[in-house]
């Protein structure tokens, strides 16, 4: 105990040492009984030096103290004192990362004064993003027992909060949806909501417009869109569980916008308002792969699922809407892709999967004017892209990379080149020297990867004067040509190309 306490005195000091921090978090981290209590505790009495300490340090531990309750829920949240914690956040700096970590503990305990205290602190400091805002009140929409009480209506307010505003709104949807309420929290600012989702169609519509009206950088742009279309969808929903026909005029104005998940939920809202013109625009959303499953879904919990084309109800065009939805959101392309189609489709036995599943391999296309960007992802067990041009690969060989790249277990990893131990090393020599023996040259180690009770190394070679990436055992080997991709595999993807063939030939032989 006294160690820790000597360990965040030091952290704490304003002049502290930043690899010095680095190795005092690492020794708190590996503790066998971390005492999170104290360190909270040591922290709170400390509350006057927070603001003095480095912001970088001070998000490290709340990152630590987050991470090893997150570990013992049942044993450590409870014992949280409720004052060290509300006192830590009030000495907190803004500028310090992670904030919104001890925010989320607040909303992890549940009862009434844990969510008067976060709501008392979200109103004094919003966080900066919704992504951090919705982690923040996540835990509320996962449980039953907690009191509304303490945090609806009161966290209303904070509407005006762009970073709240979808977060706060799609927490009010949930405890409709879940029963919890019978009535939307919301009902009685009808009128705030039909301004505030008039103002966002506005500014979408600006953007589409002049894209460098939400600012001149991509990652700025980005988040604001982000953070809009978020906004966008929670005031629909809102705009159809409240249920009034004067949240129409706000609708228009969003089903008007290009976006393609706004359109839907606008659509969806009108629809569940009667509006015939709703209905209409769900029934051509279905045409949008992107759109597809969301207009389908709506249709048919409206009664009027049979106006939908049939052949969009296929499992090969389910399985290029699923990859059309993924590859649309922003953490992958951030808009749809021009064409999708499915190429291959099987059904077989897949890593984690205990009876056959349907695999299908779906090729999409990005135009840019005179540029295009093109490559196959999969639907099915999971849906995913490799960031590698993967579409000229035997098509064996997709379903292999895609197999490899989705199993996991304990006793499958990858260790770098750069990190090898002398046992490694001694293991990747005589691969090395496989090779050579094999028309390979200039071969230089990648990784080391253990499969079960094999272990293969890839490497980065010449063969025939071209570059390639080759992985063998010793028994087996593969290679992949880099030199003249835009898009070249990596070792990583190799390795998932060896485990993931040795499975599939194993699981459906």
């Amino acid at each position: 105990m006294t160690d820790s306490k000597e360990d965040l005195t030091r952290l704490l000091a304003s002049d502290a040492d930043p690899v010095e921090a680095g190795v005092i978090l690492k020794r708190l981290s590996e503790q066998e009984s971390p005492d999170v209590t104290g360190w909270l505790s040591t922290l709170a009495n400390h509350r006057s030096d927070l603001s003095l300490a480095d912001p970088a340090v001070l998000g490290g531990l709340i990152r630590l103290i987050h991470l090893t309750v997150l570990r013992d829920q049942d044993g450590l949240l409870g014992q949280l004192s409720l004052p060290d914690l509300t006192a830590v956040l009030h000495g907190l700096p803004e500028s310090t990362p992670n904030r919104h970590l001890l925010m989320h503990l607040l909303a992890m305990r549940g009862d009434a004064d844990s969510l008067t205290a976060l709501v008392s602190h979200l109103r004094q400091s919003p966080p900066r993003g919704w992504m951090a805002a919705g982690q923040i009140l996540s835990p509320l929409m996962q449980r039953d027992q907690w009191p509304i009480e303490a945090v609806f209506p009161r966290l209303l307010d904070l509407l005006d909060q762009p970073a709240l505003a979808s977060p706060v709104l799609d927490l009010a949807g949930y405890l409709v949806r879940s029963g919890r309420l019978s009535e939307h929290p919301a009902a009685d600012r009808v009128e705030s909501i039909n301004h505030l989702l008039a103002a966002v169609a506005d500014r979408l519509a600006r953007f589409e417009e002049d894209p460098r009206s939400f600012g001149d950088e991509v990652d700025q742009v980005q988040a604001v869109l982000s953070e809009a279309v978020a906004l966008a969808v929670s005031l629909c929903d809102a705009a159809a569980l409240i249920g009034e026909p004067s949240s129409l005029p706000a609708l228009y104005k969003a089903v008007d916008l290009k976006h393609r998940r706004v359109q839907s939920e606008a659509a969806g809202a009108m629809a569940k308002l009667g509006d015939e013109a709703g209905r209409e625009r769900l029934i051509e959303l279905a045409d949008e792969p992107s759109a597809r499953l969301r207009a389908i879904h709506y249709a048919d919990e409206l009664g009027f699922g049979n106006r939908i084309n049939p052949s969009h109800r296929t499992p090969e065009s389910t399985a290029e809407a699923e990859l059309a939805l993924w590859l649309s959101q922003p953490q992958q392309m951030g808009v749809p892709p021009t064409e999708v189609e499915v190429v291959d489709s099987r059904r077989m036995l897949w890593p984690s999967f205990h009876d056959p599943v349907d695999v299908y391999l779906v090729r999409f296309e990005y135009r840019f004017g005179e540029r295009c960007f093109s490559n196959i992802g999969m639907t099915g067990p999971a849906v995913f892209s490799f960031s590698a041009d993967v579409a000229d690969l035997p098509v064996d060989d997709i379903y292999a990379m895609y197999a490899g790249w989705h199993a996991e277990h304990p006793d499958i990893f990858t260790v770098r080149a750069q990190d090898f131990n002398d046992a490694q090393l001694r293991r990747v020599e005589p691969l090395s020297l496989h090779l050579h023996r094999n028309g390979y040259s200039d071969v230089h180690a990648e990784l080391l990867g253990f499969f079960l009770d094999e272990t293969a190394a890839v490497f980065r070679a010449l063969r025939d004067g071209k570059e390639c990436l080759a992985i063998t055992d010793g028994l087996e080997t593969i290679d992949i040509a880099t030199a003249g991709r835009q898009r070249p595999v990596s070792p990583e993807d190799v390795f998932h190309l060896y485990k993931g063939r040795k499975m599939l030939r194993t699981f459906n032989s």
